[in-house]
């Protein structure tokens, strides 16, 4: 408990030293106080308590010092910017990415998703592109989406004998054909994953591993260099995150990432704010990094630990743990009959969320089933009463992709998750991925947003793509998901959960900076916060919603810096 307390002290400390060098910089006795810059002749959206809309914004060294009255700030080196109509809100935030994992992909993988391809003829097309650019032998990794079609074993085999070929649904299920099987050594008499634990894999007829679901796997090692993962990271927070109005990404990324994150801001060339989540895969690597003596908070305003992430489950449709089978079936990737396992029994989890609790850390908890995330609850439950903290926020990543079967139930998990501060973290970008065979299945809510916002719920706005969606790395593309909720079908899915496009954009401002305990330095346009802001070339709030995703970003700001500007 007394983590908690230096966590908060910290955190005012660095935030009163900030302000202060904003408030009284070197001023002289009677000598006026102007601002450094004043954006005006624009729509300020201020995303306040108020929901305020003002023309102006005034910012003296990196802070906010006025908002809407900013005519007594004008002094003779003011620099004046003029937004010429267009709309200024709060700088995105992204509260669940994975930079490192994007870069990798970017760099090393084929893109094989449909859409835009049109078929497996095409993917295996592509592929054999990428084959021929490459020595005999080598790998061919593919990075497709959820629920799209792939070439069968069959298929793969036939086009690539000599060449192992892995290709991804996600980060959680992967094809491979028979000679990356032999590769890998991953033949009949390789074995399977303890019986309960999250993953499986599904066998060719003679025994052979064919599909790895959240299992483990020999995979080949990244093809980066330090260097080189530390320059495509770089490249992957301008070209996917700053360049589409993001200031501020809440990453899960490997530990050498953070050092890279670290080296690029003594350079100068870090692009985004950064919150550094780490991930424990079970007790022991949650206890090495307890141990540091680290703490949700530590840091300074570009650069700040976050939470400890674990995984309780698997990809909903999949490995998800759920109480009843989750799907019927697509014809895809979803498996019928499907509960899921765990990676770890109800007496660990209440160990490792208790402990970090007592160190000072916020919990990030994977679970994507009903039956891991009431496990997931009942954890916090227990840690609240044995070592409460009352601002604490620890989170369900991706709660809510969907609700299933059981009403009483659900009732039960949000009222608990209510009582208990427990944040839901869906991310909304994957309602695009929907079949329509998903869509049709009974009492099932997908991304019931509208359900959680009534409830005075606040979800943050996160991406969450390792390659699935990089495309979507724009908060607008989950706004208008939200808003619409349209597939990439155009299938309309429950248009009573849609919600407003204020709503929207607090999802990506104020309610992700809630999420990651950054709401008095970020997330809204007030005096005193951080001046990070996105100005995009037409309102959001005045667009039709189906315009919204191709609203240009026309510049972003942070620390009152325009540090991208569109051409």
């Amino acid at each position: 408990m007394m983590m908690t307390g230096i966590r908060r002290l910290t955190a005012g400390m660095l935030l009163a030293t900030a302000f202060g060098s904003v408030s009284l910089a070197a001023q002289s006795p009677g000598e006026p106080l102007y601002a450094d810059v004043i954006f005006t002749g624009g729509k300020v959206v201020t995303v306040d308590s108020e929901e305020r809309i003002v023309d102006s914004v005034a910012i003296r060294k990196n802070r906010i010092v006025a908002v809407g009255e900013t005519g007594p700030w004008k002094g003779p080196a003011t620099k004046i910017v003029d937004l010429q109509g267009r709309t200024m809100l709060p700088g995105f935030i992204d509260a669940h990415s994975h930079v490192a994992g994007m870069a990798n992909v970017e760099a090393h993988y084929v893109n094989v998703q449909v859409p835009p391809l049109a078929d497996t003829k095409a993917i295996i097309a592509k592929l054999r592109e990428a084959a021929a650019k490459k020595p005999a032998g080598a790998w061919i990794i593919g990075q497709g989406t959820y629920n799209q079609v792939f070439p069968t074993r069959e298929e793969l085999d036939a086009a690539f004998p000599d060449n192992p070929v892995r290709l991804d649904w996600s980060a959680h299920d992967r094809l491979i054909n028979h000679r990356a099987a032999v590769v890998l050594g991953m033949g009949r008499d390789f074995p399977d994953p303890p019986k309960g634990s999250t993953g499986r894999y599904e066998r060719t007829a003679d025994g052979e591993v064919a599909i790895v679901r959240d299992a483990p796997a020999p995979w080949p090692k990244d093809e980066f260099t330090y260097p080189e993962m530390k320059e495509a990271v770089r490249g992957v927070l301008n070209d996917f995150y700053l360049e589409k109005g993001v200031t501020t990404v809440s990453d899960l990324s490997p530990g050498e990432t953070y050092r890279a994150y670290a080296e690029l801001l003594d350079e100068g060339r870090l692009p985004t704010r950064i919150r550094m989540n780490y991930i424990a895969r079970d007790a022991a690597s949650a206890r090495k990094l307890l141990d540091t003596g680290l703490f949700t908070g530590f840091g300074n305003d570009w650069m700040r630990v976050g939470g400890l992430k674990l995984f309780i489950d698997g990809v909903w449709g999949t490995t998800a743990a759920t109480y009843k089978p989750a799907w019927k079936g697509s014809g895809t990737t979803w498996v019928p009959e499907n509960y899921g396992g765990t990676s770890m029994d109800q007496t660990a989890l209440d160990a490792i969320i208790l402990s970090a609790r007592e160190h000072g850390w916020q919990v990030l908890t994977h679970a994507n089933g009903d039956r891991a995330q009431d496990m997931v609850i009942s954890a916090f439950e227990k840690a609240n009463k044995i070592a409460a903290n009352p601002d604490s926020r620890d989170r369900i990543e991706h709660f809510a992709h969907f609700l299933t079967q059981d009403p009483e139930r659900t009732e039960a998990r949000l009222r608990r998750m209510s009582e208990n501060r427990i944040i839901p973290s869906p991310q909304v970008a994957f309602l695009w991925r929907l079949t329509d065979t998903n869509v049709k299945e009974p009492a099932v809510k997908f991304f019931p947003l509208r359900d959680l916002i009534d409830r005075g719920m606040h979800p943050p706005g996160g991406v969450d793509t390792i390659g699935t969606q990089n495309f979507a790395t724009s908060p607008l593309f989950s706004i208008e998901r939200a808003v619409r909720r349209d597939t990439k079908f155009g299938t309309i899915v429950q248009p009573k959960q849609a919600i407003t496009v204020m709503e929207g954009i607090k999802m990506f401002t104020i309610w992700a900076a809630e999420a990651n305990y950054l709401e008095k330095s970020l997330g809204s346009i007030e005096v005193s916060k951080l001046a990070d802001f996105v100005v995009l070339e037409k309102d959001p709030l005045a667009a039709a919603p189906a315009e919204i995703d191709e609203i240009p970003v026309a510049m972003t700001i942070i620390d009152g810096r325009i540090v991208y500007e569109r051409k």
